[in-house]
């Protein structure tokens, strides 16, 4: 069985002075790097479901478009059974 390790990167990032405030007051974990933690994935969780939902309104068309071209193919054979 293998197990992935998760490592920690140190890194370095400047903040906005008001924002990191905000993050102090408002952070309900024990640490920043929790919070920031926490942030990122929330929000790249966010951007994945956003990328998904744009693929699947353009499938959507795509599908909607094809299904009028095949109706419209099959529309004078249909009508010409209720004459």
């Amino acid at each position: 069985m293998h197990r992935k390790i998760h490592k920690d990167v140190k890194t370095s990032i400047i903040l906005k002075k008001d924002l990191l405030e905000e993050i102090d007051r408002n952070n309900p974990f024990a640490t920043r790097k929790e919070f920031l933690d926490q942030a990122c994935r929330v929000y790249l969780k966010e951007l994945k479901r956003r990328s998904i939902d744009e693929k699947l309104a353009v499938a959507c068309k795509q599908a909607a478009m094809e299904d009028g071209a095949v109706n419209k193919e099959w529309e004078s054979v249909d009508l010409e059974d209720w004459k």
